[in-house]
């Protein structure tokens, strides 16, 4: 009797661990949500009046801080990043995208991490809070659930974290000419900022195309008629139906804006003008100087060993 309940228990952490951040992603979020969250948010707020230029460095600084250090500085970041969404009106979207992302990252490195891994960071006395049946082993599960594979699965996702949220702002507070200006600035290649510019451009097309796709698959009649327990599949079915058209989609606008790019000889020179040029403020100089500052601290203590890299042992928090 045990043993069976000890194996639904375990089916049941699987299945949630699995379906619980994709039930965020595509219920709470859905196609229209990844939408918003890619498009571009007319206003005034403290990002939109920042220097291109300064976002992009400010991002360099993020990423590499956040991936270098403590697991406390990604959070630290994401949790100065997070209000900065609610002015957006997209806080409620980003907090969704935050947990499935956060939770599914913690969930799959904890599961899947060898014990040996987590017994050299932790060292041996690992505390084990569920036990798997043995032949989850073929599903490529460890044997044992513990504490210290739960912990080393956050601070996974702690690196992650505040660099998705500042890049959801970068892409919620830039239009496409000011990534281009700022591109240019950097001496990118023309060819690299086009494919840039495209791909910022295309992202919450294909989003809107693809709710189309879906829904056209709903009004056929996919899941009419279908029991309420087996409708999901049949809604999964119908989003999967939408992926081919939104490919042809992707073709069909990438030959559009080919044409489109030599009707107007893009490429003909080796650099371009604008008629207005952004200026660093005082603010973005301020930011720019204090944020390199802290980069620099930052990776100085990680070097000397005054802050720990990731992974390392819980007890390092507190000392």
């Amino acid at each position: 009797m045990n043993t069976i309940l000890e194996t639904i228990i375990s089916w049941f952490l699987v299945l949630f661990g699995v379906s619980f951040p994709i039930y965020l992603l595509f219920k709470v979020i859905g196609i229209r949500g990844f939408e918003n969250l890619t498009k571009y948010v007319e206003g005034n707020t403290f990002f939109h009046r920042l220097n291109p230029l300064t976002k992009l460095i400010l991002a360099l600084y993020i990423l590499i801080t956040a991936s270098q250090s403590i697991w406390i500085i990604g959070l630290a970041e994401g949790l100065i990043l997070l209000p900065f969404f609610y002015k957006l009106k997209r806080l409620k979207l980003v907090l969704a995208l935050s947990l499935s992302q956060v939770f599914g990252m913690t969930w799959g490195f904890a599961v899947f991490t060898s014990p040996s891994v987590l017994q050299n960071i932790f060292g041996k006395n690992l505390v084990t809070i569920w036990e798997f049946p043995s032949y989850f082993a073929y599903l490529g599960y460890v044997p044992d659930l513990t504490i210290q594979a739960l912990f080393y699965g956050l601070q996974v996702a702690m690196r992650i974290w505040g660099m998705l949220l500042f890049s959801l702002i970068i892409l919620l507070t830039t239009t496409v000419s000011e990534f281009t200006r700022a591109l240019s600035k950097f001496k990118f290649p023309q060819s690299l900022i086009f494919s840039i510019i495209i791909a910022v451009i295309s992202i919450p097309r294909v989003f809107e195309i693809a709710e189309m796709a879906y829904k056209l698959q709903l009004m056929r009649g996919i899941s009419y008629n279908k029991p309420r327990l087996v409708k999901p599949f049949y809604k999964a079915l119908a989003l999967f139906y939408s992926v081919l058209p939104t490919i042809i989609f992707l073709f069909k606008k990438a030959r559009i804006t080919g044409i489109s790019a030599e009707t107007r000889a893009f490429g003909a020179y080796k650099s371009r003008t604008f008629i207005e040029d952004y200026e660093f403020s005082l603010k973005d100089k301020i930011l720019l100087i204090s944020g390199g500052i802290l980069t620099i601290i930052d990776l100085y203590f990680v070097v000397t060993g005054v802050i720990p890299a990731i992974p390392y042992h819980l007890l390092d928090t507190f000392r």
